[in-house]
C-alpha cells in the first residue's frame, strides 16, 4: 500500500512539473507526425511512378499500333518492352500485350520502394496501368506527284523512286486495312502532265468531232485564248486527227486571265464553257522550221509567231492543209474564226509529213497518264514500275494536277468532299530545278515547246534568261502550293522531297511549298530515299489513344 502511494505521488509530481511536460508531449505527438510525413513522401513517389508508367505505356502502345497488324506478337512485345525500358525509370514487370487488328492494349506494373511503409509492414507497392491505341478512322487520299524528267535516268534515281513509292503503298496498305479508307493517285510530271487520251473526242468520217464526245472541260473547239498558231476557233483535236497524230493526253498550262480574276493556271478552279480561259487546251507541238528539232511538215514559211497578223497566220494554216480556214481568214482579214462554218478538215489538203524520231504534234508528250485515286494497289505499283524518264522539269504543273486529282470536281471526281475524317495528302518529289528548256537567241522561239507554249509567247515571262525563267516558274510553283494548302494551311497536307539536287533555290522552293519545314525532306542520296518515305509514312498515319 505504501509502495502504491509513493508511485502515485511520483506521478502527480511529474504531472505538476511544468518544466518537462512539453518535451514529453512533443515526443509522444511526433510519432504520428513523422508517420504522416513519411506517408506523404511515399505517396508522392507512387504518384510520380504512376505518371511515368502511364506515359511510357502510351508511347509504347502508339509505337506498336503504328506498325499495324502485320507484325507478330513477339515483335509487338519487343517494341513495347524497348519503349518501356527507355521511358521508365523504375523497372517494369508483368507486361501484357493484347492485340485486335490494328488496336493494341498494354498493361504493366512498376514496383516502387516505400521509404516509411515499413512502419506498417510494407517495403514496396506495385503500381499498375494500361493503355490502348489504334489507327484513327480517317480516309486517306494521297497524291504522289513524281518527277519523271530526263535527269531521273541518272545514277539509278528513277528505280530508287519506284522502289520507295511501292514500299510506301505496301506499308500504308498494311496499316490501313480497310481499302476504302486508303487511296493513291499517281501524277507523273515532266514538260507536261498527261491527263489521259480517254478524255479526247471521237470523229466522224469527215474528220469532225462527233457531238457529245470529248470531256467538256477540254477546249474541243479552239475557244481558249491560247490560240493554235495564232488562230482562234480551230479544233486542235481535228487538226491532229487529220495529221494522223491523235492526241496522247498532254495538256498545256491553263490561261492566266487578267489581274483580279481567278488564277486558272495554279488552281483548281472549275473548267466552264462560259469562261474559255478556264478550259484545258490539248498540247499540240507546232511544226518548226526544217533545221529545228520538231520539223515534220515539208513546207517553207516564216516561223515568226505573231498572232495579230492575219496574213502570217494564214500562211501557217496553209502548211497544215487548212486551205478553207486560211482562205476565210484572208477574206475576213482576221485571226478569229469562231462561228465560221466549214473551216475545219473538210476539203483538207494533206501535207507531206515526217514523224520520225518522235516528231509531230505529240512531240514532248512522253509522260505517262495520271492515275486517279485508286485502291487497286497492285495496279498502282505496275504503273509506277512502267514509268520512263524524259523531258524537262515543270514542278508547278505537277503540283496543280496533284491538287486536282484530290478534288471532288472535274477533271477528276474521285476525291471525297472535305470533311474532318478525310486526310488529303500530296507528296512531291523532284531531282531538279524548274526548267523550261530555254535556248539561245538563234532559236526564234527562245525555248523548246512546253506547257507554256514557247517562251516567245510571253505566257510565263517577258524575260529571256534561264535564271529569270526559272524564277518565274518557281513563283508559279509557290502559288500552286499555297492554293493546295489552303488559307488555313490545312486543306491538303504537302510533303516535299529534294532528291540529289544541290541547287539552293530549289531547296528553298520545296521547303516553302511544304506544309511546314518538318514536311520537307532533303535526300542527298538515292540510297536514303526509302528511309525518307518511311518517315513520311509514319507522319501520315494518324494514331489515337483510346484509353
Amino acid at each position: 500500500m505504501r509502495s502504491l502511494n509513493r508511485v502515485c505521488r511520483a506521478l502527480a509530481g511529474l504531472w505538476h512539473d511544468r518544466g518537462g511536460n512539453f518535451a514529453m508531449i512533443t515526443a509522444l505527438a511526433a510519432v504520428p507526425m513523422v508517420g504522416a510525413a513519411g506517408l506523404a513522401v511515399d505517396y508522392a513517389n507512387l504518384s510520380r511512378t504512376r505518371t511515368e508508367l502511364q506515359n511510357a505505356l502510351d508511347a509504347a502502345a502508339l509505337a506498336v499500333a503504328q506498325r499495324g497488324d502485320d507484325i507478330s506478337d513477339a515483335e509487338a512485345r519487343s517494341i513495347a518492352g524497348a519503349f518501356l525500358t527507355g521511358n521508365l525509370t523504375p523497372a517494369y514487370r508483368n507486361l501484357e500485350v493484347a492485340r485486335n487488328g490494328t488496336s493494341v492494349t498494354l498493361r504493366a506494373e512498376a514496383p516502387t520502394p516505400l521509404s516509411f511503409g515499413g512502419l506498417f509492414g510494407w517495403s514496396e507497392m506495385a503500381i499498375s496501368a494500361s493503355s490502348t491505341a489504334d489507327m484513327a478512322f480517317a480516309n486517306y487520299e494521297i497524291a504522289l506527284v513524281l518527277d519523271t524528267t530526263r535527269s531521273m535516268r541518272e545514277n539509278g534515281k528513277l528505280q530508287a523512286m519506284k522502289d520507295a513509292v511501292n514500299g510506301l503503298i505496301d506499308d500504308l496498305s498494311a496499316r490501313v486495312t480497310d481499302r476504302e479508307r486508303l487511296k493513291f493517285a499517281l501524277v507523273p510530271f515532266a514538260t507536261f502532265v498527261n491527263v489521259g487520251p480517254q478524255f479526247g473526242p471521237k470523229f466522224d468520217s469527215d474528220g469532225k468531232i462527233k457531238p457529245g464526245t470529248g470531256a467538256e472541260w477540254l477546249d474541243l473547239e479552239g475557244e481558249s485564248p491560247i490560240r493554235f498558231d495564232g488562230a482562234r476557233g480551230l479544233s486542235r483535236f481535228e487538226i491532229a486527227h487529220e495529221l494522223r497524230q491523235d492526241w496522247k493526253g498532254c495538256v498545256e498550262t491553263r490561261w492566266q486571265p487578267d489581274a483580279g480574276k481567278p488564277a486558272h493556271d495554279v488552281s483548281d478552279t472549275p473548267a466552264e464553257g462560259s469562261d474559255s480561259s478556264s478550259l484545258f487546251v490539248p498540247a499540240f507541238a507546232p511544226d518548226e522550221p526544217d533545221s529545228y528539232g520538231n520539223s515534220y511538215i515539208s513546207y517553207s514559211s516564216d516561223p515568226l509567231r505573231d498572232p495579230t497578223k492575219w496574213d502570217v497566220t494564214a500562211k501557217k494554216l496553209d502548211k497544215y492543209g487548212l486551205k478553207n480556214a486560211a482562205a476565210e481568214m484572208r477574206k475576213r482579214r482576221t485571226t478569229d474564226l469562231r462561228g465560221v462554218a466549214n473551216i475545219g478538215p473538210q476539203g483538207w489538203t494533206k501535207p507531206t509529213t515526217n514523224y520520225s524520231s518522235g516528231r509531230g504534234p505529240s512531240h514532248s508528250c512522253g509522260t505517262q497518264p495520271i492515275t486517279p485515286l485508286s485502291n487497286d494497289y497492285a495496279d498502282l505499283k505496275r504503273k509506277v514500275n512502267a514509268f520512263v524518264a524524259d523531258g524537262n522539269t515543270n514542278i508547278m504543273e505537277g503540283v496543280a494536277w496533284g491538287m486536282r486529282v484530290l478534288s471532288p470536281q472535274e477533271p477528276f471526281t474521285e476525291g471525297r468532299e472535305p470533311a474532318p475524317d478525310v486526310e488529303k495528302i500530296m507528296i512531291v518529289l523532284t531531282d531538279g530545278a524548274n526548267n523550261l528548256g530555254v535556248t539561245g537567241s538563234s532559236n526564234v522561239f527562245r525555248s523548246a515547246y512546253s506547257s507554256f507554249g514557247y517562251l516567245i509567247d510571253n505566257r510565263l515571262t517577258t524575260r529571256r534568261s534561264t535564271r529569270d525563267v526559272t524564277e518565274a516558274m518557281n513563283q508559279k510553283t509557290r502559288q500552286a502550293c499555297e492554293n493546295a494548302k489552303g488559307e488555313n494551311n490545312d486543306e491538303i497536307i504537302v510533303y516535299t522531297i529534294r532528291l540529289e539536287e544541290p541547287d539552293v533555290a530549289t531547296g528553298t522552293l520545296l521547303r516553302d511549298c511544304a506544309t511546314s519545314p518538318g514536311h520537307y525532306f532533303d535526300s542527298p542520296s538515292r540510297s536514303q530515299l526509302d528511309e525518307v518515305f518511311k518517315r513520311i509514312r509514319d507522319g501520315i498515319t494518324k494514331l489515337r489513344l483510346s484509353s
